[in-house]
């Protein structure tokens, strides 16, 4: 194994660790709102202000999708490759799994097809172009993960109790109910 070798497996490993880090903090997040949202509840009857973290019903989650920059055609050729293992029509294919790739696809997770890819033995070249579309994914989740962690409903549940009144204070001035 060279030292190119060695990198690329790097990379590959450091966003399967990312990817997991990613759906841990999604399902803290969605607890966060829900807690936040019950708590400020009572402030926001009537209140008109648009705020992600304030609806209690929201569409759709705003980081379920990651904003990457991820060539289409590079995401289309894995989940190409993905979807054809698992796809139900298939001899072994598995129809949770085909709607699994089908999300990923749909929310530009280029690091879930690329686990999947792994995990049903796809092989995916890491050559220097698919490196370079590995380090942006990188990046989106990173910040897709730092978005998550830097909202309201995320610092209200994890803020400690000596700040939390005094950051209730600033939420509900920043709102307008106060």
């Amino acid at each position: 194994m060279d030292i190119k070798d060695i990198k690329k497996k790097k990379l590959r490993q450091k966003l399967a660790y990312l990817q997991t880090e990613l759906e841990e903090t999604k399902l803290v997040y969605k607890d966060s709102l829900n807690t936040f949202n019950l708590d400020f509840a009572n402030y926001m009857i009537g209140n008109d202000v648009i705020e992600n973290e304030i609806h209690t019903k929201i569409s759709k989650d705003p980081y379920e999708e990651i904003q990457t920059e991820i060539d289409d055609d590079t995401l289309k050729n894995v989940y190409r490759k993905v979807a054809g293992k698992t796809h139900p029509d298939k001899k072994d294919g598995d129809e949770k799994e085909f709607k699994r790739a089908n999300e990923a696809n749909k929310n530009k997770d280029f690091g879930q097809l690329l686990e999947m890819a792994d995990e049903y033995g796809i092989d995916v070249p890491m050559d220097d172009r698919m490196m370079l579309e590995v380090q942006k994914q990188i990046k989106a989740v990173v910040d897709t993960i730092t978005k998550m962690k830097s909202t309201w409903a995320w610092t209200w549940v994890h803020i400690d109790k000596g700040n939390k009144q005094m950051f209730k204070k600033y939420i509900l001035q920043q709102l307008t109910v106060e």
